[in-house]
C-alpha cells in the first residue's frame, strides 16, 4: 500500500486534521498541541487520536 492522507481526530480536544501517512516527524494537534503521531522512520504511528478516514 502506498502513502495516503489520513483524517485524524484528536483524542484530547476533538479537532480533526489531515496528516500524511508517511510523515517523518512528530505531528501535533493544530488546536491544542497534543501529540497525534510519532515518527517510526517510515510510517507515522497514530498515538494521540483516531483515524476517521483514509484518502
Amino acid at each position: 500500500m502506498g502513502s495516503r492522507f489520513l483524517l485524524v481526530k484528536c483524542s484530547k480536544c476533538g479537532n480533526e486534521q489531515v496528516i500524511f501517512s508517511n510523515a517523518t516527524s512528530e505531528i501535533k494537534c493544530s488546536k491544542c498541541g497534543h501529540v497525534l503521531t510519532e515518527s517510526t522512520g517510515s510510517r507515522a504511528k497514530v498515538v494521540g487520536g483516531k483515524v476517521i478516514k483514509i484518502f
